[in-house]
């Protein structure tokens, strides 16, 4: 038997986030005979951190601070490029901003054969710095690879050739959301008070645009549709977000409960699952409400129509418009069989084309395939030495 694969990652955190999740169900299926992962984090912290503990693969803490780029940031780069050198990985592959920095350039220093980076939005919201910072790092990796077709077209944008990206879908455990949960209870910690209710799973965040559900919400509300709306989540605009919701005379109807590890007991208490994002690569989220059979309305930017199709298995209107965010909610409401109709079209899509197994495959197949391309670039320089 061949010796697996050493696979290094590089993460921020373990966060109740849609990117921290996407990897814990990755590791947890990868093929430990062929694979061997090392997972080296900037702090070792957050709500997924004993999930991640209990697969069993080493994790190494950086001990990045809150900044990456002065002298403990510095540091935690060398301390990157020490573990490199150590282990010897056929593959470093970063995640997210920060990570995707020193992923790309610890592999680079530390000579790794296959350097990858994961693209996982459309770039919407970044600053200068941000943007300049990213393309640095996806011109420095060997690959990409891109959750969305969507999310591969802006890693192109950042100057890298099409042939460099490889795009693996997010996927989804169907299990977790398998019928039979609690829903009457859920409906009671989510503030239902016998009304539909209105709920959303994202980062209390510019790029997810929750101001403009809450104009939404408002409409509705100004037209006497009854409802209750929970946003499950937290981040750097939930302050803001509250003082919003006080100012249109939301609070009675909408409550924010911060970030939860329990989601799955939490989709079954929600009527209509929406999201109203600027941008997306593909939301964990969405697929999770899908997954559940919940009534989706989301914008339509990115890779979400590349799983949500407006009509069959969902409502698709335009980002930042809350009329038209309104008019999909309201009809959702006011046609629950139809609702109900789309939930389980959403279901059977997710079931049949978005699986956790498919997307961990899809991972294996591009490690494997990326270190045999390597390799031979690697023999045919050594053949064309010896010439």
């Amino acid at each position: 038997m061949s010796a697996p694969l050493r696979v290094l990652y590089v993460v921020g955190n373990f966060t109740t986030g849609g990117a921290e999740r996407h990897l814990i169900e990755l590791w947890r299926r990868l093929d430990r005979g062929a694979f061997a992962v090392t997972i080296a984090c900037f702090r070792r912290e957050g709500g997924f951190l004993a999930e991640a503990e209990s697969l069993g693969w080493p994790i190494v803490d950086l001990s990045v601070g809150r900044r990456i780029y002065d002298l403990r940031g510095m540091a935690a780069l060398a301390r990157l490029v020490r573990l490199a050198l150590g282990l010897r990985p056929d593959v470093v592959h970063g995640y997210l901003f920060g990570p995707n920095l020193f992923a790309a350039l610890a592999g680079r220093l530390a000579g790794v054969p296959v350097v990858a980076v994961a693209k996982r939005n459309v770039d919407a919201f970044e600053t200068p710095r941000q943007s300049a910072v990213e393309r640095l790092a996806h011109r420095l990796a060997t690959h990409v690879t891109a959750v969305s077709e969507a999310a591969a077209d802006s890693a192109v944008a950042l100057g890298v050739s099409r042939a460099r990206v490889t795009v693996i879908p997010n996927g989804v455990d169907a299990a977790r959301f398998a019928d039979g949960a609690p829903a009457e209870r859920a409906r009671l910690e989510l503030g239902a008070d016998g009304s539909p209710l209105v709920g959303s799973v994202g980062c209390l965040a510019a790029r997810k645009d929750y101001g403009t559900l809450l104009e939404a919400l408002a409409r509705l509300a100004g037209r006497g549709t009854a409802f209750r709306a929970a946003l499950v989540g937290d981040g750097v605009e939930r302050a803001a977000l509250e003082a919003r919701a006080e100012a249109l005379g939301l609070t009675p109807r909408v409550r924010f409960l911060g970030e939860r590890a329990d989601v799955e007991r939490l989709l079954p208490g929600m009527d209509l699952f929406v999201l109203s994002s600027r941008e997306e690569g593909i939301p964990n989220a969405l697929l999770e409400a899908m997954a559940a059979a919940r009534p989706c309305v989301a914008t339509a930017v990115g890779g979400t129509p590349e799983v949500l199709r407006d009509g069959e298995t969902g409502w698709l209107v335009p980002p930042g418009d809350p009329a038209a965010l309104a008019e999909a909610l309201a009809e959702a409401l006011a046609r629950p069989e139809e609702a109900r109709r789309r939930g389980e079209a959403a279901r059977r899509a997710v079931r049949e084309g978005m699986s956790l197994e498919a997307m961990a495959r899809g991972h294996e197949e591009f490690y494997r395939r990326a270190v045999a391309e390597r390799d031979r670039r690697g023999e045919r320089r050594g053949r064309a030495g010896r010439r």
